[in-house]
C-alpha cells in the first residue's frame, strides 16, 4: 500500500515537471525570436515574473494540490517548508557565499570549455543599468524569485517526489533536472552541480530554507559584482584582475589559484557537514522530548489503572520527570532506545512505474534538447 502511494506521488510530481518543462521551452523559442519585444524595455523584467511566479512557482503548486486532491498548505509541508534552527540558516549565508566563488571558477572553465568550439558568450546576469533601481529589480529577478520558486519546484516538489528512490538517485536526478532546466549551455554545467549540493544539504537539514539561502546569495553576489563592475568599482573587477595576474604570473598564480580553489573546497564542506550535525541535533532532541513524553504518558495510564484497580503505587520509583534535570536523567537512562528510534537506516528504494518514466524522460529530452540548441544558436 505504502509503495503504491509513493508510486503515485512520484507520477503527480514527475508529470508536473513535465509540463512546467514543455511552457517554459515555448517561452525560451518565443523569446528566442523576439516576440516579446512588445513589451518595451522592461521585458526581461515581466517574463521574469511570469517564468518563476507563474510558470516554476504558483502553476506546479496548485497543479500538484489539484491532482493530488491536497491543500496547498500540505503542498508546501511536502516541499520540506519546515523550520530549522538559525544556526542553520546563519551558516547557509556563508555557504552561499563560498558556492558562488566556486562557480566563478566552474562556469569560467566550462565558458572557456565551449568557446573552443566557437560558442560566443552571452550577456553576464543584470540588465546593464547603472542605476540603483536596476540593482533591485535585478536582485528580486534574479536572486529573490529563484530562490524560492526554483527551490520549491526542485529541492521541494522533485526531490520529495522522488524520495522512494533513495537519497542518492533522488538528489542525482533532481539536480541534472535543475541544471537542464535552466536550458542555458552557460549555466547548464554549475547549475547541475549546485543542485546537486543543494539536493545533498536538503536531504541533511530536512528543510528547504538553507537551500533558498544559499540559492540566494549565489545569485546576489553574481548581480552585486556584475553591478559594481559597470559602476566602475575596484571590488567589480576583482575577478578580472585575479585572471590577468594568473596569465601574467603562470606558476604562482596556478599556485594560488589551486590554493583558494581546495581552500573554498574545504570551508564549503565544513559548513555543510556543520549544517547536517546541527539539523541531527535537534532532530535526536526532538526525538528524546517524544520518546519521554510517550513513555510518561503509558506511565500515567499504568497508575490510573493501578489506582482504578486498588493498588497501591510506589512515588519513590516515580517514572514522570517533575523538573527539566528529572527528565534529562530520565532520558540518559533511556538513551539507548532513543538513539536506536533516532538512527533508522534508509528505506528500501521503489521502482518508478512506467508512465511516471515517460514523462520524466520526457521532461530530461526535452530540456536537453532545448539547451543543445542555445549552444548552436550561440555558435551562430
Amino acid at each position: 500500500m505504502k509503495e503504491k502511494i509513493e508510486q503515485k506521488v512520484n507520477f503527480y510530481t514527475n508529470l508536473t515537471f513535465f509540463i512546467v518543462v514543455v511552457l517554459f521551452v515555448g517561452v525560451r523559442i518565443c523569446a528566442y525570436y523576439n516576440l516579446f519585444s512588445f513589451m518595451g524595455q522592461y521585458a526581461s523584467y515581466y517574463l521574469t515574473l511570469f517564468v518563476q511566479i507563474g510558470l516554476i512557482f504558483l502553476l506546479p503548486v496548485f497543479f500538484l494540490g489539484r491532482i493530488s486532491k491536497s491543500k496547498t498548505k500540505e503542498v508546501f509541508q511536502f516541499s520540506c517548508y519546515k523550520k530549522t534552527s538559525w544556526k542553520i540558516l546563519f551558516a547557509a549565508v556563508f555557504l552561499g557565499a563560498i558556492v558562488f566563488f566556486l562557480n566563478v571558477y566552474v562556469s569560467n572553465f566550462f565558458n572557456t570549455l565551449i568557446g573552443f568550439f566557437g560558442y560566443k558568450h552571452q550577456s553576464a546576469s543584470g540588465s546593464g543599468s547603472t542605476s540603483f533601481l536596476s540593482l533591485v529589480l535585478d536582485l528580486v529577478c534574479t536572486a529573490v524569485l529563484p530562490a524560492i520558486c526554483e527551490e520549491t519546484l526542485n529541492r521541494g516538489i522533485m526531490l520529495n517526489g522522488s524520495s522512494m528512490l533513495g537519497m542518492k538517485k533522488s538528489v542525482l536526478l533532481t539536480g541534472l533536472l535543475f541544471g537542464l532546466l535552466h536550458m542555458n549551455i552557460e549555466q547548464f554545467f554549475y547549475a547541475t552541480l549546485i543542485g546537486f549540493l543543494l539536493g545533498y544539504l536538503c536531504w541533511g537539514c530536512g528543510s528547504i530554507f538553507p537551500c533558498m539561502i544559499v540559492h540566494f546569495m549565489n545569485n546576489a553576489l553574481s548581480v552585486f559584482f556584475s553591478f559594481a563592475a559597470r559602476k566602475g568599482w575596484a571590488i567589480g573587477n576583482i575577478f578580472t584582475k585575479f585572471g590577468n595576474f594568473i596569465a601574467q604570473n603562470s606558476i604562482l598564480g596556478l599556485v594560488i589559484f589551486m590554493f583558494l580553489l581546495i581552500l573554498l573546497c574545504y570551508v564549503g564542506f565544513t559548513l555543510i557537514r556543520y549544517m547536517i550535525a546541527q539539523t541531527v541535533k535537534n532532530r535526536f532532541a526532538q526525538r528524546q522530548t517524544e520518546f519521554a513524553k510517550f513513555a510518561m504518558r503509558e506511565t500515567y495510564l499504568k497508575e490510573i489503572e493501578a489506582l482504578k484497580n486498588g493498588e497501591n503505587i510506589d512515588t519513590s520509583s516515580k517514572v514522570i520527570p517533575s523538573d527539566e534535570q528529572e527528565f534529562m536523567r530520565y532520558v540518559e537512562n533511556n538513551i539507548e532506545k532513543i538513539v536506536e528510534n533516532a538512527t533508522k537506516l534508509e528505506p528500501p528504494t521503489v521502482k518508478m512505474t512506467t508512465k511516471s518514466k515517460i514523462f520524466l524522460y520526457g521532461s530530461i529530452i526535452l530540456s536537453a534538447a532545448m539547451t543543445v540548441l542555445t549552444f548552436i544558436w550561440g555558435i551562430l
